[in-house]
């Protein structure tokens, strides 16, 4: 949500050398082989003394190794059983690509990202191995905004091992803010850095609250804010593609500058957006309310509604969340 929180403060990458040293283990010459804590909260490690010495034996090598159970009960291994790598190739310019089977793209979430930081920490050991990119059933990786995830360094994750769960992932939201008039909804694309551990689906509906005047670059002539005052966040889950948001009370007292339909599709539209969602569902401090001010039948869930789509706007921004 490569370009997918608020309020998050991240932390700064920390770079993994060649001989991927650790804090008090600085003697240390040898390999590791990451994989996932057993609660997939965080990266661990174990050292690991490679048999091979060229690039493709150590590439196989470690690869074999990521796929087996670690010797630590607390560590869950990289490459999961269902999993399979059916080639991988190694360009001239230190780039390596390996290719999934179809099975990979049944994890998603924090359990992906921290599979995939374990497998390009491993291999970026590897002399002369400087990025890595990801393809599954033959295609590259893609975010959950269905965008390309293209190469990977060790240093573009957050270096967790000592607890912490921050990755730093980038993305490009594509929100809906109401138009001048209140009558019709205008397009904001916006590119956010964010920490991967929370949903998208949250990031997108707290930066609808938040409003578009906190997007750099956003003509307040152009666009009017949809979510009322004080409205909070009580819950959004996805099951099935349909999106269930829970809003407090706050939301039913409309703003009077917009329609009822504009408030409902900025957060449907934008919602929709994202590629693990084709409904949204409403509720009210976790009950059904049946009618929007007065006027619009809320008990069903919404689909995308682009016909109150008056325009895009351009903005050129980077919201850090």
């Amino acid at each position: 949500m490569r370009k997918f929180l608020f309020c998050i403060i991240l932390l700064s990458a920390v770079s993994l050398t060649a001989s991927c040293q650790k804090k008090g283990d600085e003697a240390y010459e040898g390999y590791y082989i990451f994989g996932t804590d057993t609660n997939e909260t965080k990266v661990l490690f174990e050292k690991y003394s490679p048999l091979s010495e060229s690039t493709d034996g150590l590439v196989t090598e470690l690869l074999g190794k990521m796929s087996e159970e670690p010797d630590g009960v607390y560590m869950k291994k990289a490459i999961p059983d269902d999993v399979a790598i059916d080639n991988y190739v190694l360009s001239g310019e230190g780039g390596l690509s390996l290719y999934f089977t179809s099975s990979y793209g049944n994890y998603t979430g924090v359990p992906e990202i921290l599979r995939r930081a374990a497998v390009v920490k491993t291999l970026c050991q590897i002399p002369g191995i400087t990025d890595i990119q990801f393809y599954v059933a033959g295609q590259p990786l893609t975010t959950s905004n269905m965008e390309a995830v293209g190469l990977m360094r060790a240093d573009d994750f957050i270096d967790n091992t000592g607890g912490e769960t921050s990755y730093k992932q980038n993305t490009t939201l594509n929100m809906y803010f109401s138009d001048y008039k209140g009558t019709s909804l205008v397009e904001v694309p916006v590119e956010i850095t964010y920490d991967a551990t929370i949903p998208l689906e949250q990031l997108a509906v707290e930066q609808l609250i938040k409003g578009p005047y906190s997007i750099e670059g956003v003509n307040k002539k152009d666009v009017l804010p949809t979510i009322p005052d004080g409205t909070r966040l009580n819950k959004i889950t996805v099951r099935e593609n349909t999106c269930y948001v829970d809003f407090s009370s706050e939301f039913l007292n409309k703003r009077k500058q917009v329609t009822s339909d504009v408030a409902i599709y900025s957060v449907v539209n934008t919602l929709v957006e994202l590629a693990t969602v084709n409904k949204v569902q409403f509720s009210i401090d976790g009950e059904q309310v049946l009618e929007y001010s007065s006027s619009v039948s809320f008990g069903e869930p919404f689909e995308r509604n682009l016909d109150l789509v008056l325009s895009r706007v351009s903005v050129s921004s980077d919201v850090q969340q």
